[in-house]
This record gives C-alpha cells, sequence and structure tokens, in this order.
C-alpha cells in the first residue's frame, strides 16, 4: 500500500492596512515581499491576484482601495521576474465599513494561481 499527499496552501497572503491608510507598514511589506518569494519559487504560476473591498458608498475608500492595490503591484512588481500575469480588482462591497465584517476593508488579499490548476494536474493526479 502507499499514500499521497499533496499541498496546494500559502497561495493567498493578506495584506493589513491601518483604517483608511493606502500606504503599507514595512513589516507588513516585508511579510508581503517574503511570501511572493517563497511562493514563486515553490512552482509555475499563470496569474496573480490581488483583490481590495471598499465598503457600500464609500467614494473616499474606493480611492483608497486603488491606491493600496497599486502599492501593492509595485511591490509584486519588482519581484515578478517570471512575468506572471497580475490581475488588480476593487470592489465594493455589500456593507457598511463598520460591524463584524468591516475588517476585510482593511486587507488586500493577493492570491497566486499555479498554472496546475488550468490543467487540473497540481496533485500528479487528473481532477475533473
Amino acid at each position: 500500500s502507499s499514500s499521497f499527499s499533496c499541498s496546494l496552501i500559502g497561495l493567498q497572503h493578506e495584506v493589513k492596512f491601518h483604517l483608511d491608510e493606502s500606504t503599507l507598514g514595512k513589516d507588513e511589506a516585508v511579510a508581503l515581499a517574503k511570501w511572493f518569494v517563497q511562493q514563486r519559487d515553490v512552482r509555475p504560476y499563470e496569474e496573480i491576484d490581488i483583490v481590495s473591498m471598499y465598503p457600500k458608498g464609500s467614494k473616499k475608500l474606493a480611492e483608497i482601495s486603488k491606491i493600496r492595490i497599486q502599492n501593492i503591484s509595485k511591490i509584486i512588481d519588482s519581484m515578478n521576474t517570471e512575468g506572471i500575469f497580475v490581475v488588480s480588482t476593487s470592489v465594493e462591497g455589500q456593507q457598511e465599513g463598520v460591524g463584524p465584517v468591516g475588517y476585510v476593508y482593511n486587507e488586500v488579499l493577493v492570491v497566486m494561481s499555479p498554472s496546475c490548476t488550468r490543467t487540473g494536474t497540481c496533485c500528479g493526479i487528473s481532477i475533473r
């Protein structure tokens, strides 16, 4: 008998911002850079998605959301030696900026999609 294990953990990273600030703190920038380099060197990637949400109806935070994405993109672009396609999205959330889910508006999600997800071969077996 044999066993086979496959893991795709670590494919996403949350970049945390303070309230309505658009710049990354030093610790967040270093954490993002370390995570990106580690993931980049593990397997081939097809796409990097950068997703930021802002509270419903907030024009000010919509603009901050776009600037956050630009700042994260600058860091990723400087290390994207493989020329991985980057998709940036800033979307309006369904709720106000307060309450139990309000914290999501202070985080930007960066997700790396490995090439094997398209072919369904990430774990050495065909996934349909």
